[in-house]
């Protein structure tokens, strides 16, 4: 049976975060579609090639939003590009634009299916657009093809949207044996603990990951509100000073102390997921 709202909301946002490409590029201007080569000549790349190949540039140097625009002409202008179409997709995906990444992903998939890599972009897709159901069978499939610890990581995430914290924490591990440094899945390992009740556990392996040099201020936050919950007050304290000026890691330890203070289990592990969802995110 599918959980609280706010337990879907911190899965997902655990996944990774996925606002629409910008309708006008000057970049693309300069492009002229190429003459026919003649006799003897050698054929000159296709313009939709060409436009690939300036959008992946774009990306690699941040201009998501440019990019996106630069493959929506080359998908327009060369529906069966299994590039344009994967690319269109995975920078409608960092834009926020969940929808229509999925249908660009689909898109990709006609063109080449069984793809690991447009499965693994569908089934984050689908679990942005909270249709974890929907995501696993993606991550099932593109693991037929590649032994990837970002697919556990769906995995679990997908599980742990659906209340199953027993398989999600398999998932985690499992990606954890091929990935030992991997923060994000031992970050969400922790979470999945926490909410399924087993707050020591979930002390354990936050505390690990903050050692992890890849740990992030919000990462050693979920290692306060583990502590918190598990009532080592000072231990959170120090942990939130290492990001916090001293009023403010008081102000959100107080803040933990409340959430812990909820005497429905239920109720509380909602308010937990609600919160660190909402962190996740950056809200």
């Amino acid at each position: 049976m599918r959980g609280t709202r706010s337990a879907r909301l911190l899965a997902a946002a655990a996944a990774a975060a996925l606002v629409v490409g910008c309708a006008g590029d000057p970049m693309t201007d300069s492009i002229r579609p190429e003459r026919q080569a003649g006799s003897g000549e050698r054929a000159e790349t296709p313009k939709s090639t060409m436009l690939v190949r300036v959008a992946a540039a774009t990306a690699a140097r941040g201009d998501v939003a440019m990019a996106a625009s630069l493959y929506r002409r080359a998908h327009a202008l060369d529906p069966a590009s299994f590039d344009a179409a994967l690319g269109l997709a995975t920078m409608l995906g960092q834009l926020n634009a969940a929808n229509e990444a999925a249908d660009a992903y689909r898109a990709a998939l006609k063109l080449r299916p069984g793809d690991p890599g447009a499965l693994r972009g569908l089934g984050n897709t689908l679990i942005v657009l909270d249709q974890p159901a929907q995501a696993i069978p993606q991550f099932d499939q593109a693991l037929k093809k590649a032994n990837d610890p970002r697919l556990y990581n769906g995995l679990g995430v997908a599980h742990d949207m659906l209340d199953d914290y027993k398989m999600a924490q398999a998932y985690y591990r499992t990606g954890l044996e091929l990935a030992p440094g991997n923060a994000e899945l031992a970050n969400n390992l922790g979470l999945s603990l926490l909410l399924s009740g087993d707050v020591k556990g979930a002390v354990g392996v936050l505390r690990r990951l903050v050692g992890n040099p890849r740990a992030t201020p919000r990462h050693r936050l979920n290692l306060a509100l583990a502590l918190v919950l598990a009532g080592e007050d000072k231990a959170a304290g120090e942990v939130a000073r290492i990001d916090l000026d001293p009023a403010s890691a008081d102000a959100q330890i107080a803040y933990f102390e409340t959430l812990k203070a909820i005497s429905n289990p239920k109720a509380m592990r909602a308010a937990i997921g609600a919160h660190l969802s909402a962190a996740a995110r950056g809200g």
